[in-house]
């Protein structure tokens, strides 16, 4: 039988011996930036940097095939639950012997593959690593990262410059620990009780799979539970692209915080209790969040992390924010319900401030919110969903409810509906959704992912929405919109591939249309990425407004030394849009642990250059320089200080 197997490899799948041989380490930041690309296509609040840290220590500690669980392979962002039942389903039959032989689990496409290196390895016997304390200490990993930026030099600050440094130490992905410091440009080192040096620190303590305890974290911590309706300090990895494939879906559970981010997380401590088919976690979290509070109530808790004017420093760490959570997950062969309550407790009043689209928003100083989530799964069927309801004015209800159909390995189809009531306004929600706050929507998705044809790739969704009240930009009661999205991806080899998009969004009276092309190729050590995009947007409330036009043009170019461990990568951009509405953004490779995603807007050029070289097994070194240049009509028209903005990234990396 294992004969057999390796001679339908060598003669029906020859292609994809490429797989070991042209991956290598200094392939992962493309490898990533690609994740990218098929998670981002929403303007959502995503925390890159943490999900770059998850995915490279991922890398440093890969998954053994033959021994994963389900929970183990959920935490590659881009599988789906079909392919993961399916890499398990062939694992139980025969244990892997290499890495070809995933070209044989159903539903696993070369570019997948591809992808999928970085983060497995495949050993036929399970190694059971024995734990000692007393070895801790010798036997981790220590990581060393210091960054230092000067950034939008032009702007005539006298302090453009960026710092963080960041320690981490992993012990056989049992326990580890990190701190972490940072200040941004223009922040001061001192500022009476509120900066002392920089202007954040962060740290955690977890430790995985210890007696009972899945999982214990103290510090800085993330939650989430369900599809995010009660509770999800995670940030959303990914858009609505993503639940085609079944990969967009929130990670469930407590997370150790390793970013720089200063918002969207708790800091107290957690755990999670595994009894047999029982999973029960419980949480505390006790700090202080921005807000300009006047002693006894403040209109909005800020989320930018800046802390560089009188202003902002006055609103920094403000109010008190404690929350208490509980979850309760029974896990069954084919299916999994959860229950999650918490309690939302602020140490003043909350009270925004009146605007035409804030009438339901959350007003109060003690929130509760609860929920039961669900997800049933059999062979090519999966339903899934959350109901919930959170205290406000009125108790409002929300429930998500989505059912994906695989009528093959290499056809799906998926639908979602959600319904979050007018007075729905939970303040930990982050949930699937077309505006960033899960209140007052009605909407029914629907699209499909099709790879049945050989080297292609199809994806298309539709969503359709309603709003009965006034929201963000729209100044009218009971609205629909929609937004139609449809890709093709070409994979001819594993050097070439070609991606079409294009979408047409309708809401709030305004319609949108844009289309994107990009190439990919590989010769020798050089890769090469061309990106097109254009767009047109117009405005059916006013029809005495002349449609607007934007476009952008961007080569991208990489050679990698074949003989010495250095990395060069740069590319040039041109843009154009007329109006703020015809923006866009391009995700562009940066330092270790960093992330960009540069507004276009106006008329201009953009480029950058990175430097990624690795001096020795210990020390890495990265740089990036980028600058945006703006033509002299745009700036005059604009009265903009200066005619560029640029901006330089280092960081120095040390492993021991």
């Amino acid at each position: 039988m294992q004969f057999h197997r390796h001679i339908l490899l060598v003669l029906f799948f020859p292609t994809m011996l490429w797989a070991e041989v042209h991956y290598s380490p200094s392939m992962l930041p493309n490898i990533i930036s690609d994740i990218y690309e098929d998670l981002l296509e929403q303007e959502r609040n995503v925390d890159l940097e943490q999900l770059t840290e998850d995915l490279i220590a991922l890398h440093e500690n890969p998954i053994n095939l033959n021994t994963a669980t389900a929970e183990d392979l959920r935490q590659i962002p881009f599988l789906s639950e079909d392919q993961i039942d399916n890499i398990l389903l062939f694992v139980y039959h025969q244990p892997l012997h290499n890495l070809y032989e995933l070209q044989l689990v159903a539903g696993l496409h070369d570019w997948e593959i591809r992808n999928l290196l970085p983060f497995v390895f495949v050993d036929e016997y399970e190694k059971k690593e024995s734990f000692y304390w007393h070895e801790m200490w010798h036997y981790a990993r220590h990581e060393i990262n210091l960054r230092f930026d000067a950034r939008s030099i032009e702007n005539n600050r006298p302090d453009p410059f960026y710092a963080s440094i960041k320690y981490g130490f992993n012990y056989k992905n049992k326990v580890e620990f990190g701190l972490t410091l940072e200040r941004d440009p223009g922040e001061p080192l001192y500022y009476a009780h509120k900066t002392y040096g920089a202007d954040f620190y962060g740290g955690y303590l977890q430790v995985q799979n210890v007696w009972r305890f899945k999982r214990i974290v103290v510090g800085d911590f993330r939650a989430c539970y369900g599809q995010g309706l009660v509770v999800n300090t995670n940030m959303h990895y990914g858009g609505k692209a993503a639940v085609l494939s079944g990969a967009g879906f929130v990670r469930e559970g407590l997370q150790r915080k390793t970013s720089t981010a200063e918002y969207d997380f708790l800091r107290g401590t957690g755990a999670t209790l595994s009894l047999g088919r029982w999973d029960i976690s419980a949480f505390y979290s006790a700090r202080k969040v921005d807000g300009r509070s006047d002693g006894n109530s403040f209109p909005s808790i800020q989320t930018t992390g800046y802390h560089r004017t009188d202003s902002e420093l006055d609103a920094k760490r403000s109010v008190w924010q404690q929350v208490v959570g509980f979850n309760t997950t029974l896990r069954l062969k084919h299916a999994r319900i959860g229950l999650t309550a918490v309690e939302n407790l602020l140490g003043d009043t909350l009270m925004p401030r009146t605007t035409y689209y804030n009438h339901n928003y959350f007003c109060g100083n003690r929130q509760f919110a609860a929920g039961l989530n669900y997800q049933w799964h059999l062979r090519r069927l999966m339903l899934f969903g959350e109901v919930a309801t959170a205290q406000n004015i009125k108790w409002g209800i929300a429930n998500i409810t989505g059912l994906r159909i695989s009528a093959s390995a290499d056809v799906s189809f998926t639908a979602l509906y959600r319904y979050y009531s007018p007075h729905y306004d939970n303040l930990l929600a982050n949930a699937f959704g077309e505006t960033s706050r899960q209140n007052d929507e009605n909407g029914l998705f629907v699209g499909a992912d099709i790879t049945a044809l050989k080297h292609w790739r199809f994806s298309a969704y539709t969503d359709v929405f309603y709003f009965s009240g006034f929201k963000y930009g729209i100044r009218a009661s009971h609205t629909w919109g929609g937004d139609t999205w449809l890709q093709a991806e070409y994979h001819p080899s594993e050097l070439l591939s070609m991606q079409w998009r294009t979408r047409v969004k309708i809401k709030g009276g305004k319609q949108k249309y844009s289309l994107r092309y990009t190439l990919s190729s590989q010769t020798g050590n050089w890769i090469f990425r061309t990106t097109l995009e254009g767009n047109l947007q117009t405005d059916s409330l006013n029809r005495a407004l002349t449609p607007n036009f934007g476009g952008v043009a961007a080569q991208q170019i990489e050679y990698h030394f074949p003989q010495v461990p250095l990395v060069l990568q740069g590319r040039i951009e041109a843009f154009y849009t007329a109006t703020y509405d015809n923006r866009f953004y391009l995700y562009e490779n940066d330092v270790l642990y960093a992330f960009s995603i540069p507004m276009l807007y106006g008329r201009g050029g953009r480029w950058f250059f990175n430097f990624r070289y690795q001096i020795n097994n210990h020390v890495a070194l990265y740089l990036k320089a980028a600058q945006t240049i703006y033509s002299p009509s745009w700036i005059e028209e604009q009265s903009l200080p200066a005619a560029t903005r640029t901006e330089i990234h280092t960081l120095l990396r040390i492993k021991i």
